[in-house]
């Protein structure tokens, strides 16, 4: 079985309908790779799809653990003071 390929529509839609906006910063983000180009069409290649989204879950899941070892935020000195305040 040969290599499968998006089109720029199809790819869109493989996101949730995102715009060519979206699509061209996240190139340039490096979140998806560049197109293949054939003719005046850009193609976008399937497994390498996959695997910038495999990259970004394991990045987004390493972040979410870093993240859960942080020790809650206190309510504010604000909040503290009008806990505190007697009438």
């Amino acid at each position: 079985m040969g290599k499968r390929f998006l089109t720029q529509p199809q790819l869109r839609l493989r996101y949730g309908n995102i715009s060519d906006m979206t699509v061209w910063r996240w190139i340039k983000a490096g979140r998806i790779p560049e197109p293949a180009l054939f003719g005046n069409r850009n193609y976008y290649a399937e497994d390498e799809l996959d695997e910038a989204d495999r990259r970004a879950k394991a990045d987004y899941r390493e972040a979410r653990g870093q993240s859960s070892m942080r020790r809650p935020h206190s309510k504010g000195a604000a909040v503290d003071a009008a806990d505190n305040k007697t009438d």
